[in-house]
């Protein structure tokens, strides 16, 4: 890894509060389990996370919090806060606490992959902003150590707020250098690919660094009709309903950006999770940095499914296939009632138990080819 790597952007602009309770209403995240049969893909092939953790690279993590106990693996603070104590990754915002239960809560909260470890690595500060050289430091740290602690998923709920349709304008970039080597190890970054689709003008495209095309990136949809939601940016949703795309959700489709398109898409709007208020609060929020724990946890439950088969963890390539192949298609315009333009093109949501039984018959077809005998030549 060079010494010297220019970094494209340099400030985080600051993600949003959630709104927090005192305590849950319910104990499983319905919202995004029920769209994507996450409990029904971990009863069915005994998956859960378990020997695996989660790096989540947010605002830090209440890790007292009972969703997590005994669970946090590691962690480190690459902010000031705290006095820049590099031990406290205390969560000032909620937003991290939010996005970490989203994945694996495992109390009062049930997240998608319940049995995994989570490293919260703070680099937002309680504002929830900061810099993309404490992500450039965080994923460095992941390369370094990440392996020992059994990390084989990134969740990175942030972006710059951008609009890329290529990620050709990033050469040698340091945050895409570390996605690259992690990707190599087959550790899996996935990253959130903003919510500025108003703000854009309904123009597609993501953020940095979703952008990139070793990350897995993500967008939003509604898990079913919770009513209407307008959001700061602008964007209004007047009803909602199972798989409409969120009209803050940026996208990218691939016959207009190919290997960097948006790669998949889940339920982020609203999701319950993990609070800070408490060692039992709730919080809840909307955004793709909610979709993207989602799809972070599903990745967990197939490399967990792998590992269990291998040994070893997977091909990030083939992981995506997996995701991608085994998706519920949705149509961006068909039945959105929003205020934003629509592509009317065909985008991919996550299917959790789908994708596990695609890895699954993907790996009995495998086993059945190396057990086969060759087939003998005949001869006229």
């Amino acid at each position: 890894m060079p010494n010297l790597e220019p970094l494209f952007v340099s400030r985080i602009p600051p993600v949003e509060r959630p709104v927090q309770r005192d305590k849950p209403l319910l104990k499983e995240i319905v919202e995004a389990d029920r769209l994507i049969r996450a409990s029904r893909g971990r009863e069915h092939f005994k998956v859960s996370g378990k020997g695996l953790a989660v790096a989540v690279l947010d605002t830090g993590l209440r890790t007292t919090h009972v969703d997590f106990n005994g669970r946090v693996a590691a962690q480190r603070n690459f902010t000031s806060d705290d006095g820049g104590d590099v031990d406290n990754v205390s969560d000032g915002n909620g937003h991290g606490t939010n996005v970490a239960g989203i994945v694996c809560a495992n109390k009062d909260h049930v997240g998608i992959a319940p049995g995994a470890h989570v490293v919260p690595l703070k680099v937002l500060s309680n504002e929830g902003g900061g810099s993309f050289e404490a992500i450039k430091d965080a994923l460095q740290w992941l390369l370094d150590n990440g392996e020992k602690h059994n990390v084989s998923v990134v969740c990175m709920s942030l972006g710059d707020s951008g609009n890329y349709i290529n990620d050709t304008g990033f050469p040698l970039d340091a945050i895409q250098e570390r996605i690259r080597s992690l990707k190599a190890k087959g550790i899996a970054c996935c990253v959130a690919a903003g919510n500025d689709y108003y703000t854009h003008n309904s123009k597609q495209g993501m953020s940095y660094p979703a952008i990139f095309r070793d990350t897995i990136s993500v967008g939003a949809v509604y898990d079913l009709n919770e009513g209407s939601f307008s959001y700061n940016s602008g964007a209004t949703a007047f009803s909602t309903g199972e798989d409409r795309i969120t009209p803050f959700s940026q996208r990218l489709h691939d016959s207009v950006a190919g290997a960097v398109a948006t790669d998949i898409f889940a339920p982020g709007a609203p999701i319950r999770s993990s609070g800070i208020s408490n060692d039992r609060g709730e919080s809840i929020q909307h955004g793709t940095s909610q979709a993207t724990p989602v799809v972070a946890g599903v990745v967990l439950l197939l490399q967990e499914l792998f590992v269990n088969a291998h040994g070893r963890l997977p091909a990030v390539d083939d992981v995506v296939q997996w995701l991608r192949s085994s998706a519920v298609s949705i149509v961006d315009g068909d039945d959105e009632h929003d205020n934003v333009d629509h592509t009317n093109l065909t985008f991919r949501r996550v299917d959790a138990l789908a994708a596990l039984e695609t890895l699954s018959r993907s790996m009995a077809t495998a086993e059945l080819m190396a057990g086969s005998p060759s087939i003998p030549r005949t001869h006229a």
